[in-house]
């Protein structure tokens, strides 16, 4: 069966083909949230398409998701205008296949529990990019809670402000910017921050604190959870000394009586996609053929 995959997020659109357990022909292209949720559908339309042969699509998304009815319960508004309140399967109801949906980061969630098979506690899925995002499996299964919006760790309180006001990625790239404008993505934060034995430049130190701000949240997690495992994701945490920091200062903060082992996203930024493609495995292939 061949199934397309599309993943929304809030700086690109990725896209691909699903096939016999193989991802493939995987591509991107940038969101433009700017321009609006009807922009934003229309392109994800045109990309669902033009991917020929396809029997079912597999839809992540960012934001708040009803996954039943595919409705975007809420987004920020200043990442894609309007998005709120938006109908991803009926957006893309002229394709007249089945369309399975569900918020990024729990599909993210779905590809990465496999690898975590009969586990004695919960897993946590968390993203750092545009935004935070997060995700619970329990008993083998993602926990939306009752409206749907279980484990928005984004959300988290701190100081009066939204946990990832202060600790996604957008916000490290606009303290950094600050320091170096040239250094304008995560992509160029990440090739400067590969030597350790160079963090005492203004960068590297906003960095680390960053990282130590992110391990805040996470330790905050496992003390409210107490899970089995924690999966870490974003193109961001890919950096191996990025990761390695937030382990040490988590392992530092970490109250005694509790523990979690922290692992980082095995699918890398395309785990939304194999996720999205598993969606429509466990929710709509059974039904096909019933």
């Amino acid at each position: 069966m061949k199934i397309g995959v599309i993943d929304i997020g809030g700086t690109n659109i990725k896209y691909g083909i699903w096939q016999d357990g193989t991802l493939s022909r995987v591509s991107e292209v940038p969101t433009n949230g700017s321009d609006g949720a009807k922009a934003v559908l229309d392109r994800v339309l045109k990309l669902a398409m033009s991917m020929e042969g396809i029997s079912a699509i597999g839809v992540c998304t960012r934001g708040q998701v009803d996954s039943q009815t595919g409705v975007i319960i809420y987004d920020p508004p200043r990442i894609i205008p309007g998005y709120t309140g938006t109908n991803i399967k009926r957006s893309l109801s002229p394709l007249k296949i089945p369309v399975a949906v569900d918020n990024d980061v729990n599909c993210m969630a779905i590809a990465e529990s496999i690898h975590f098979p009969n586990l004695s506690g919960d897993l946590l899925c968390i993203t750092y990019g545009t935004c935070v995002g997060g995700a619970i499996v329990r008993s083998g299964k993602v926990y939306h809670g009752t409206n749907y919006s279980a484990g928005e760790f984004g959300m988290m309180i701190r100081d009066g402000k939204y946990y990832e006001e202060i600790a996604s990625v957008t916000a490290l790239v606009s303290r950094v910017a600050e320091i170096d404008p040239s250094l304008d993505s995560g992509r160029k934060i990440a090739a400067v921050i590969t030597d350790e034995s160079h963090w005492n430049s203004k960068v590297l130190l906003a960095v680390s604190a960053w990282t130590d701000c992110v391990a805040e949240g996470i330790t905050s997690l496992i003390h409210i959870f107490d899970p089995a495992v924690i999966v870490i994701g974003g193109g961001f945490i890919e950096n191996r000394t990025v990761f390695n920091r937030i382990c040490r200062s988590c392992n530092r903060m970490i109250a005694p009586g509790f523990s979690a082992t922290l692992h980082m996203a095995k699918h890398g930024n395309k785990a939304g996609l194999v996720g999205a493609a598993l969606l429509v495995q466990n929710e709509i292939v059974p039904n096909l053929f019933s």
